[in-house]
């Protein structure tokens, strides 16, 4: 196994990309950027299955020309919409562990920051190890347990006396996002082995000092705030701003000059074969 570390030029390519999707979300377009950049590492050979697939937005980004792609998510909403974007051939309304799709085979699979969130994740990794021929690869981005221990919002609530609100917030986050697997880097590795893949690439990505700004500002971002969410108030204020996608890229620049240990992240890329 290769373990790759991204180059500030990958990642500040990355920013420049996302930023035509998410140019008001500061979560968003850091997370994203350094999955960008990783992605643009590795190819993916079609037919595609996308496992947990959204709206099909940020894989037309990434991998702008495979065709086909088939998208499977547990929710009809978003599999609607990934249906309309048209990335998909396909769009199949299941949970992952129910996989493999009857009478099909996939040349590669992809997942892009889902796997974290899914019940039965031996079964998802079994059901995508068995959708795949012999040799053929999958490639994903997931969270570490980093993203658990680095997040500052609760650490600022305990500095300021507020020891219940800092529990209860992070635990409204870690169910907003129903984190049931947020496994260390080498744990993800064990389950692959156990599904029946080489892993054959592995690319941390949001390191310490990026991974506390990005934590600080998704936390912040899911706040409660009335009937909605924080972010809901403060997308149109950074909207608003004209500088404000230039800006924040040179806030995240200053980020990547003071990562001490870029081998360790809050999330990391795989690249792995499917053993015959």
């Amino acid at each position: 196994m290769r373990t790759h570390r991204l180059a500030a030029d990958e990642i500040l390519a990355g920013y420049d990309a996302v930023a035509r999707l998410y140019p008001s979300i500061p979560p968003m377009l850091i997370w994203r950027s350094w999955e960008y950049a990783a992605y643009r590492r590795f190819a993916l050979e079609a037919p595609v299955l996308d496992v947990g697939c959204g709206d099909g937005r940020f894989f037309r980004l990434a991998f702008p020309e495979i065709d086909p792609v088939v998208g499977v998510d547990a929710d009809a909403g978003v599999a609607e919409a990934a249906l309309r974007s048209g990335v998909y051939r396909q769009v199949h309304v299941r949970e992952a562990h129910t996989l493999p799709l009857p009478n099909q085979l996939f040349a590669s699979a992809f997942a892009n920051c889902s796997l974290e969130h899914m019940d039965r994740l031996p079964e998802v990794l079994h059901g995508i190890a068995a959708s795949l021929g012999p040799g053929s690869m999958f490639l994903f981005s997931v969270v570490t347990d980093r993203f658990l221990t680095w997040a500052p919002l609760p650490l600022l609530l305990r500095a300021a006396g507020a020891d219940d609100r800092a529990i209860a917030v992070q635990r409204a986050y870690e169910a907003y996002h129903h984190l049931v697997n947020p496994l260390p880097a080498a744990e993800w590795m064990c389950r692959l082995d156990q599904a029946g893949f080489d892993i054959i690439d592995h690319v941390p990505i949001v390191p310490e000092w990026t991974g506390r700004v990005f934590l600080f500002f998704d936390q912040l971002w899911h706040l409660r705030s009335g009937s909605g969410e924080c972010g809901a108030d403060l997308e149109p204020q950074f909207a608003a701003r004209a500088g404000f996608v230039g800006g924040f890229r040179t806030v995240i620049a200053g980020m990547l000059h003071m990562e001490q240990d870029e081998g360790i992240g809050a999330g990391a890329v795989f690249y792995a074969r499917r053993r015959p």
